[in-house]
């Protein structure tokens, strides 16, 4: 009996051992991780470049996560930032698609900027409302001005890269 309670005792010390050193190679994986995230959280909140690089690969993949699924770095401030590690399951993104991605950004700030040029020159939605019921009703002078206002407006602001 005696031999029966060592034995497991013994089980019983092997277990928590085992546990202990599965907790600890956790604890260590989640500081890895918390430190990444530190690291690039960092670098993206100070670096456009950087950040810029974490939108187009967020408009690529939009479940990765920077310091998590995929590491930033750039090795001087005049080099641009870069993939260093991707741990997603997911493809990398190549270097093609990220190209694309950031173009794609900045035209969304490119039509943020004509957009808001044009909407303060338009006509008022009560004034384009108005002249297209007048037209409706058989008066399309008023119509046809806004229309004419609306063309010199859009012709001023075009939709290029010249307003950027």
């Amino acid at each position: 009996m005696e031999n029966g309670v060592i034995n497991i005792i013994i089980v019983v010390l092997i277990a928590v051992c085992v546990w202990i050193y599965i907790m600890w190679k956790d604890s260590r994986k989640l500081n890895m991780d918390v430190k990444h995230m530190a690291e690039q959280h960092n670098l993206v909140r100070h670096d456009k470049r950087a950040r810029a690089l974490c939108r187009a690969i967020h408009l690529l993949n939009p479940n990765a996560t920077c310091g998590v699924d995929y590491i930033i770095r750039h090795d001087s401030p005049e080099q641009e930032p870069y993939i260093a590690e991707w741990f997603s399951d997911t493809p990398r993104p190549t270097g093609e698609e990220i190209k694309s991605a950031l173009l794609e950004i900045s035209d969304v700030h490119h039509e943020a900027k004509y957009s808001a040029l044009r909407r303060a020159e338009y006509p008022s939605i009560e004034d384009q409302l108005d002249a297209a019921y007048q037209a409706r009703q058989g008066n399309p002078a008023k119509q046809i001005e806004i229309d004419e206002k609306i063309s010199r407006v859009k012709e001023k602001y075009p939709k290029t890269d010249e307003c950027i």
